[in-house]
């Protein structure tokens, strides 16, 4: 953080910066009049909430929730994943995938500071909001709270939210509630316990949560943080409170840390239990649009306030958001309208393969292919390559344009109702065992995933089969695997039951002996895998102009198959296993052997082990250790 701005020039500046969102289309359309000081901007409620909108314009952008917390700061998985080919440090930070962060990263310090300015903004905004003669901390009006009680409300969450991602990020960061007015205010602090600073926001927006209205009654809806997202904060952050996380060594800051649990946690999981509850049984809320229709409708920039989406940071159409850009279908430039995409989150190359083969969410989810400058589909498939169908231009009916490349506008979702019900089942399971009303969430969620036909069989058969604590927790962890691909959950859900390094360290083996099974080595416990997949061009039905590609190989029973007529091949496992052209030895491939290497990789294999603490959090920002003079420290070895 460069520097704190005194509050009459922050107001001068908020104002001004008002002016450049003008004209957009969504809620983040509010164009202040000009003004200069707190008592001017607090003035009226019209100029409240264009004070408050100028934190949702900043979190849209690409150092904060455009892209850094979208795809940026995506740390290796079971689900999501980038490759590598050797054990050489990047220079531009996406070394964060293989656990090998630097604190040099321009990436890291820009994200610490722009999360710092929007949590100082926010809280200038709750010391004067609580100055007001007409704020009250009690809701009595008959017709609920105030806007100015939902504002207040809606910055508490919304501080609430940037916190725990800088710790998710972080570990221990800066903590204050109170507004810096210079540098040296900010700059005199040293980080606080997680733990702490966690107590602190479940307790701050229980008392904020009365004071808020439902997206419903809001006027942009789920675009506004809302009653039922600070209802499922709350449970979020209860369950980070009462998960698991990674410690440093103080006494040796050069090796990993370890892993601890939170004291107390069963109280935490109640919180959690009685929050997400809340959501739930307020009703507001359900799974009716299918999956497919979920995320269609997102990028047509279209959200129903009453469904899945609980609370997503309206984006600026033309001006920020890379989903559908950088995260979704690579699409080549072309004459086409659509613009083109790069793809950058990516999935683990045994994903795929993981999901049940009549779970509609699989395909919905992996892309196996990418689309060429006529819009026709190429096989896109490898350890660490296909992209998230969730998001694509190709799904938008106004296309932004030829030229068009990032800023599609596509908002970010921060909370689902899926989420909320799979917390509940989750925290319940944890308590309780597996409750009739954990499985019931359960089972809401996986009625989405399969047609009505195999309900009897994938839903309630499956569901009712989990009768011990570990089998629902399993099916628990399994489930938050297929239904959140792609959107960046799995690395903090590891991490807090921890199970991320034994997940790495299986993973790590599993793709290796899918190579040496590939080529004939007999395995115990393996006996097929996806040799090769097939694949042919085939009429797109929707397009006649274009063709789609029909994929053989994917579901298991069709691995080990022979090439099928008029198809292509691409080696698929097989590619895994290769023979070293310089030494003729064969040998497991260097995605596989260098994409988790800060954790473990060909050099030290033989000495890790899957309880090994694994280094999912960030070092803090060589610039952010100097701001604040010895007062802040790395560990965890960097």
């Amino acid at each position: 953080m460069k520097h704190i701005m005194n509050k009459e020039l922050l107001y001068s500046f908020i104002v001004c910066a008002g002016l450049s969102v003008a004209g957009c289309d969504d809620f983040l359309d509010v164009t202040p009049a000009s003004g200069f000081t707190p008592d001017y901007v607090f003035s009226s409620e019209d100029e409240m909430k264009s004070l408050l909108t100028q934190i949702y314009s900043k979190m849209t952008e690409d150092g904060m929730y455009g892209s850094t917390m979208a795809s940026g700061l995506n740390t290796n998985t079971d689900v999501e994943m980038s490759s590598f080919e050797n054990n050489t440090a990047s220079s531009q930070g996406s070394d964060i995938g293989c656990f090998d962060a630097r604190p040099h990263w321009t990436t890291l310090n820009n994200f610490w500071n722009d999360m710092y300015k929007e949590i100082n903004v926010a809280n200038d905004f709750l010391e004067e909001v609580a100055k007001l003669p007409q704020f009250s901390a009690e809701v009595v009006d008959e017709d609920g709270p105030t806007e100015v009680q939902q504002m207040y409300g809606e910055a508490k969450t919304l501080r609430a939210m940037m916190y725990l991602d800088l710790i998710r990020t972080f570990g221990d960061v800066v903590f204050t509630t109170e507004a810096s007015q210079a540098s040296d205010d900010f700059f005199s602090l040293g980080t606080t316990d997680r733990n702490v600073i966690l107590e602190f926001l479940i307790d701050d927006l229980k008392e904020a949560e009365p004071l808020m209205k439902y997206a419903s009654e809001l006027d942009y809806g789920v675009e506004r943080a809302s009653k039922e997202y600070c209802q499922a904060l709350i449970g979020q952050l209860a369950l980070y409170r009462g998960g698991w996380t990674l410690r440093p060594d103080k006494d040796n800051p050069t090796v990993v840390g370890y892993m601890e649990r939170g004291d107390n946690f069963e109280h935490y999981y109640d919180i959690a239990i009685e929050y997400l509850g809340k959501v739930i049984k307020e009703g507001r809320h359900d799974l009716v649009q299918s999956f497919r229709d979920l995320w269609v409708n997102e990028c047509n920039w279209t959200t129903a306030n009453n469904d899945d989406v609980i609370f997503a940071i309206p984006m600026l159409k033309g001006t920020t958001s890379r989903y559908g850009y950088n995260i979704g279908v690579t699409i080549a430039e072309g004459e086409h309208s659509y613009g083109s995409a790069r793809n950058y989150v990516t999935f683990c190359g045994t994903y795929v393969f993981s999901f049940d083969k009549d779970d509609l969410r699989r395909d919905m989810t992996c892309a196996p292919y990418k689309y060429d400058e006529d819009l026709n589909q190429e096989i896109d498939m490898g350890i660490a390559l296909m992209g998230a169908a969730k998001w694509s231009k190709l799904y938008m009916q106004s296309p932004l344009g030829p030229s068009s490349g990032s800023g599609t506008g596509i908002n970010s979702i921060r909370m689902r109702f899926a989420d909320v019900l799979l917390m509940y089942a989750e925290a319940v399971n944890e308590r309780f065992g597996p409750r009739e009303d954990a499985k019931d969430a359960l089972k809401r969620v996986r009625r989405r995933a399969f047609n009505s036909s195999l309900w009897p069989e994938k839903v309630e058969a499956y569901v009712n089969s989990l009768t011990t604590e570990d089998k629902f927790f399993q099916a628990i962890m399994d489930e938050r695997k297929w239904e959140f691909g792609g959107e960046g959950i799995r690395k903090y859900d590891l991490a807090r039951w921890n199970k991320y390094g034994e997940t790495i360290y299986n993973l790590y083996y599993q793709m290796a002996n899918w190579g040496k099974v590939a080529r004939g080595t007999y395995i115990e416990g393996i006996d097929r895998v996806p040799n090769n997949i097939f694949y042919k061009s085939v009429a797109d039905p929707e397009h006649s102009d274009r063709t789609v590609l029909d994929i053989v190989g994917i579901d298991p029973e069709e691995w080990g198959i022979g090439r099928p007529e008029g198809y292509d091949v691409l080696e698929y496992a097989l590619s895994w296993y290769i023979n070293d052209s310089e030494t003729g030895q064969w040998k497991t491939a260097d995605e596989i052997l260098w994409s988790f290497r800060g954790f473990i990789n060909e050099g030290n294999e033989s000495t890790v082990r899957p309880t090994d603490p694994l280094r999912y959090l960030c070092p803090y920002p060589s610039k952010v250790i100097t701001d604040h003079r010895g007062l802040i420290k790395n560990y965890y070895g960097y």
